[in-house]
């Protein structure tokens, strides 16, 4: 199995893979049109980015059936052309979760207490003890989470640490008794909970129904002089209503992504943001430590594997299972060309198949196969069905529901 790694990737990760039994190239500076070049026509199986972004012109060039994300989000990746292309998009969720918790409590710590101002301060020669004692302290001040989440979840604890009242918001009900176990609150009004707020944590994956979550009327809720954070997606951001906030209601920002980040390692950056003398930035390294990329090298390196040996993996992609058509169930024996007979009857009927799973009972004799199919059929087509193999026992349809 071939793999190309497009970025930066832990050694212990490219080693696993290796050891694994995988021809592994990794080029970290492949982007764009370099990228694209190296996948055209190449007989690539697998691919690994961090950062990189994967068009869909990049996937039509070539055969890939895997394409690991080696972090939480992937919408770096055009899922939908993978998608439409049969290629498993698979992402590492949670294994960089704790550094990038550590990051926002920083930026918290940052806002309140200006650090980075007194040490630049300090490196030019200037001793400002008067100015950055102003600071409010953290303790007994309320964080509000947006998004309780696994990070959520890991910054609110540390957040307890500190002695805050933390509340939290997010769309499943599941995170309420995390919150609660861990002495926070969970609420289902976020802009109550922002109202209430001394600072705003945000900690949610870029969807259509977050993109611009933090807009006019998230900033306006917010009090004035909180400290508004942003580690997760610049996409949930209007840096336009930040904009606004930071200059209309003496707000301060700690962002480790916003508009304007530079793809790679290194290079010049501009953005509006960067500025306002309320803003403290970092240039998007929340999941960079060495332990987070260790932890993410090691499971983007699994899931490689597993494709390997199995041909699948769990995926961002595939659908969830459910159907909302009829089902074809299938009892018969454990024979070679049984399923292969009702596929083609269901052919001749210009039925198409979805979901398929064909479950073997002990003893290895029968089995009974559930297939999804696009339309309904007849008692004659069920009666056909049953007479066109011998290894068939029983053959029944059923609709959603029953």
């Amino acid at each position: 199995m071939r793999v190309l790694v497009a970025d930066t990737l832990h050694p212990k990760g490219l080693d696993r893979m290796k050891e694994g039994g995988c021809d592994v190239h990794c080029d970290p500076s492949l982007k764009d049109e370099s990228l694209l070049a190296a996948l055209d026509g190449a007989d690539w199986d697998a691919l690994v980015v961090r950062s990189t972004r994967v068009s869909g012109a990049m996937i039509g060039a070539c055969n890939l059936g895997l394409i690991v994300r080696a972090g939480a989000g992937v919408n770096t990746i055009d899922v939908a052309a993978a998608s439409a292309a049969g290629i498993y998009v698979a992402n590492c969720p949670g294994k960089n979760g704790l550094a990038v918790a550590e990051l926002a409590i920083g930026l918290l710590v940052s806002l309140d207490r200006r650090i980075p101002d007194a040490v630049s301060q300090l490196r030019a020669g200037q001793w400002n003890k008067k100015e950055f004692s102003q600071a409010r302290g953290l303790a007994g001040r309320t964080l509000a989470i947006v998004g309780a989440g696994q990070i959520g979840r890991a910054v609110a604890q540390r957040a307890r640490g500190l002695d805050m009242e933390v509340w939290g918001w997010d769309i499943s009900p599941f995170a309420k008794q995390a919150l609660e176990d861990m002495g926070a609150h969970f609420t289902d009004d976020l802009m109550g909970m922002l109202s209430r707020a001394d600072a705003v944590s945000i900690h949610l994956p870029a969807t259509p129904q977050t993109t611009g979550l933090a807009n006019r009327e998230f900033f306006e809720a917010m009090k004035d002089g909180a400290y508004f954070i942003n580690t997760s997606r610049k996409e949930l951001v209007d840096e336009e209503a930040l904009l606004w906030a930071l200059e209309t209601k003496d707000m301060r920002a700690g962002i480790d992504v916003f508009e304007g980040e530079v793809s790679g390692g290194t290079g010049q950056v501009t953005s509006r943001l960067l500025d306002s003398a309320q803003v403290w930035a970092t240039p998007h390294i929340g999941a960079s430590t060495d332990q987070a990329q260790e932890a993410v090298a090691d499971e983007a390196a699994r899931l490689v594997l597993q494709f390997n040996a199995t041909g699948s993996v769990q995926s961002v992609n595939l659908s969830n299972g459910v159907t909302s058509g009829p089902q074809l169930v299938v009892r018969h024996r454990n024979q070679v060309g049984v399923l292969s007979t009702v596929f083609s009857e269901l052919s001749q009927e210009g039925i198409n198949i979805g979901n398929t799973e064909n479950i073997v009972f002990s003893g290895g004799e029968a089995c009974i196969a559930r297939i999804s199919i696009s339309d309904g059929v007849s008692a004659q087509v069920l009666d056909r069905i049953r007479a066109a193999h011998e290894g068939i026992l029983h053959v029944q349809l059923s609709s959603p529901g029953t």
